[in-house]
């Protein structure tokens, strides 16, 4: 036999063990008094009061433990919603910095010729002031 057939013998032996566990305390949870309830209600009660106390968690509607972090499991939506943020900010980004074609630099140097930039007597004749 391979251990694959053994791991899946003793899986099927433990399912089968918790079948029978689980049958008998549906028979024995049926026989049991309302007093004996109430106070495993109260107990269970007492223990999720005192387990929210200690790790900051709260109790849902349906009697589970959620904490504030729990949006975190659900890594897949998580995921999409990074992925949603980052196209949002990046095209935000590219129109913010974009804007430099509307800018005084940008129009001023649209004006000039490529030759004026390594002309050196260019500059000088910018700066000299005319008499108009």
């Amino acid at each position: 036999m391979s251990i694959d057939n053994l791991d899946q013998q003793e899986m099927a032996s433990l399912e089968a063990q918790a079948k029978e566990m689980a049958s008998l305390l549906d028979a024995h949870a049926e026989r049991l008094s309302m007093r004996t309830l109430k106070q495993l209600e109260n107990g269970r009660m007492r223990a999720v009061k005192a387990h929210t106390q200690y790790s900051g968690a709260s109790v849902n509607t349906d009697g589970t433990i959620s904490h504030l972090s729990a949006w975190v499991d659900h890594h897949r939506l998580a995921f999409i919603g990074l992925v949603a943020l980052t196209v949002v900010l990046s095209y935000l980004a590219t129109q913010t910095f974009s804007s430099n074609e509307t800018s005084d630099a940008f129009l001023l140097s649209a004006d000039l010729p490529p030759e004026a930039f390594v002309d050196r007597g260019f500059e000088p004749s910018l700066n000299r002031r005319e008499n108009i």
